[in-house]
């Protein structure tokens, strides 16, 4: 046998194999970093990218100056509205139900703060999404909302409403004058002062109206058809605070608070 073919003999045991996962994790590691950092910049990212990074429910913080009455056209989804007698000013901000950023906008004439919310291409159209403000305690609302849920927080102001499919809470109002108008939805009407003159209009709605106590309680007159209408508070014809209801295939109810 020739010796020239045998390998030498080993000096040591043999070393084991060396681990992969070593490399493989410090790999891994890497590639989520590059990923958390991609997500951070893509959060921040205000560049004007087309809306594709856009995070969801972002939104642009409003502000105007001080308003005798605001004025919202054609909005839906959920409305927010409370009044705060320390606000000088009309605050607050919108949500889209898609989630992309929202802009919300005002313009100001004859004392009437219009406000409307941006589209895509910055246009002015119709609130469609959440919708919150703070306003000063005197303030009025002229709405129409054709969807949603509407909640109105100790407004002073004079209010008129007009609503369809809407589910409407008020408290604490302090109007001189209100007109509230419901079509096929609800609303739980709520006063913390006596207007002196108020109509509600109720179509397939349910309606129920909180009413302080009066000296002279209410003149109270009625027009109704198919509808149930329950007026629980002192009627007296020559009384100073006027309500006039108006009820089609629904129901209404005046009471104290």
């Amino acid at each position: 046998m020739d010796t020239a073919d045998v390998p030498p003999r080993p000096t040591g045991p043999p070393s084991p194999p060396r681990r992969a996962h070593t490399g493989l994790l410090a790999g891994g590691l890497a590639v989520v970093l590059a990923v958390a950092i991609g997500v951070a910049l893509a959060v921040h990212d205000d560049d004007g990218d087309g809306g594709q990074n856009w995070p969801a429910h972002r939104t642009y913080g409003f502000r105007a100056a001080d308003t005798g009455t605001v004025v919202l056209d054609g909005v839906s989804g959920t409305v927010q509205i409370t009044a705060d007698p320390d606000a000088r000013a009309v605050t607050g901000n919108y949500h889209r139900a898609d989630g992309k950023p929202a802009a919300l906008h005002g313009s100001t004439s004859g004392g009437a703060l219009t406000l409307d919310c941006a589209d895509d291409s910055g246009g002015p159209q119709s609130c469609a999404g959440t919708l919150v403000l703070v306003v000063p305690r005197h303030t009025g609302l002229r709405m129409r909302q054709t969807s949603g849920v509407a909640v109105l927080d100790g407004l002073g102001g004079d209010i008129r409403l007009d609503g369809s499919s809407l589910q409407l809470t008020t408290r604490d109002l302090r109007p001189s004058y209100a007109d509230v108008t419901v079509v096929s939805g609800s609303a739980d009407l709520g006063f913390a002062a006596a207007p002196a003159d108020l109509a509600v209009h109720a179509s397939s709605a349910s309606v129920a109206v909180h009413l302080p106590h009066t000296a002279d309680g209410y003149a109270v007159t009625t027009a109704a058809a198919s509808a149930d209408v329950q007026v629980q508070v002192p009627n007296d014809p020559s009384a100073a605070h006027r309500v006039a209801l108006t009820v089609t295939s629904g129901s209404l109810a005046v009471q104290n608070t």
